[in-house]
């Protein structure tokens, strides 16, 4: 894989522009505008390269609930590859708890549309269920990641996040999206190793840096809010593509439009915490329409999950750390909403998830459950509630936590 070198530009630079409908058209319009002051495509891949295109594909849904990258933001990347003498190929491993087969992923890319988006402007979509377990020496966490094929072939690698919400990582853009390249299963592993939102930030940086795509395209055009970013958020019109080189500046950015506190993303802590940011969110601007213009009031936040906040792990002792967890939320499947489909099973990284037959709802084990909330990511039904005890919506209430 040959990510970074694209063309020497401002990797620090982050560009707009107002995108308000998905006509292709429209969407066209307004990525050449987004890309213009950052060079165009031109500045980020080169005739005869092979470019992988990595959107948001969490769940086989349709485009109008908001889970996936539009595929019409990913028909106009295509097409502005293929017009700048390169080859787009798109790439994904939808889901957590999700197995990584050529099954899965062409029913998930038939039913957001990809295929036949696909077959009208003439750029593939990858079935290759391949991958590779790679070393990170760079890696501040993760030495070793388990990578899709077709991604490490690839020359170079451009980002296509969904803008939402994330009950866990507060923020799903440009850094957690391209969690999605690590193939099935393996997602899972890796919320059960890495339970605590801060290591799992630092895996994402470290997987976010190794990946270390040329641009990422933000689909902020309808985006999510509330309890994102599965079927329990909801969409909102934001009306915005955002585009940058540095995965980071372009979270930040993400933060700014919708107005975000950035101390609240783990990310962009565990990215302050490297230098990789100065922590002042003013100081990222964008170019082409400026964030101000943009910027979108009352943007409904997720729910406050971590009772310990989001600063420098290690200031609790482990005793007071599981006490405090018992103030957070934990998952809920509801009577009535739950079909006990067996996603959630399928989908909890410690087993904590289990189906009795003779129960109405998918039964949790809250003594495993680690809070990571992956069974509510992945619920086709919405049915997994996020709740507090008494005691934890009481400690919450007086802010005492």
């Amino acid at each position: 894989m040959n990510a970074g070198s694209q063309p020497g530009r401002d990797r620090s630079a982050v560009a707009a522009a107002r995108c308000l409908d998905y006509k292709f058209a429209t969407v066209q319009k307004a990525l050449r505008e987004a890309l213009a002051p950052l060079g165009g495509m031109a500045a980020f891949v080169k005739p005869g390269e092979r470019i992988a295109l990595k959107p948001n594909v969490l769940a086989p849904s349709t485009p109008a609930q908001a889970i996936v990258t539009h595929p019409a933001v990913v028909a106009a990347v295509a097409v502005e590859v293929k017009e700048a003498g390169a080859s787009p190929i798109v790439v994904e491993s939808p889901g957590v708890g999700v197995v990584h087969v050529r099954p899965v992923i062409e029913r998930s890319f038939r039913k957001v549309g990809y295929v036949e988006i696909a077959k009208r402007y003439g750029f593939e979509l990858s079935l290759d269920t391949a991958w590779e377990s790679v070393s990170a020496p760079q890696a501040v966490l993760a030495k070793r990641l388990e990578v899709m094929t077709p991604i490490l072939q690839a020359d170079g690698v451009i980002n296509l996040p969904k803008l939402k919400t994330h009950m866990f990582m507060t923020l799903s853009a440009a850094t957690k999206n391209l969690f999605g390249v690590i193939p099935g299963l393996n997602k899972a592993a890796h919320h059960a190793r890495l339970n605590d939102p801060h290591r799992f930030a630092h895996m994402l940086l470290d997987l976010a840096y190794y990946v270390n795509p040329r641009l990422n395209v933000v689909d902020a055009v309808l985006g999510m809010e509330g309890d994102g970013p599965g079927t329990a958020g909801t969409p909102r019109q934001i009306g915005a593509l955002l585009a940058g080189a540095d995965v980071v500046m372009v979270d930040v950015a993400c933060c700014r439009l919708i107005g975000m506190d950035p101390s609240a993303v783990p990310t962009l802590v565990a990215a302050r915490g490297r230098h990789l940011w100065s922590g002042h969110p003013a100081t990222v601007e964008t170019l082409g329409v400026p964030i101000a213009d943009l910027f979108v009031e009352d943007f409904v936040m997720p729910g406050r999950l971590r009772g310990i906040g989001v600063g420098p792990p290690g200031l609790l002792e482990e005793p007071v750390r599981r006490m405090l967890r018992r103030f957070n939320r934990w998952p809920v499947p509801k009577a009535g909403r739950c079909t006990m489909c067996g996603a959630c099973e399928q989908g909890c990284p410690v087993e904590a998830i289990s189906l009795d037959e003779s129960a109405e709802v998918a039964k949790v084990d809250d003594e495993l459950c680690i809070r990571c909330y992956c069974c509510h990511e992945v619920c086709p039904e919405a049915a997994i509630d996020l709740e507090y005890s008494w005691m934890g919506a009481l400690m919450h209430r007086l802010k005492l936590v």
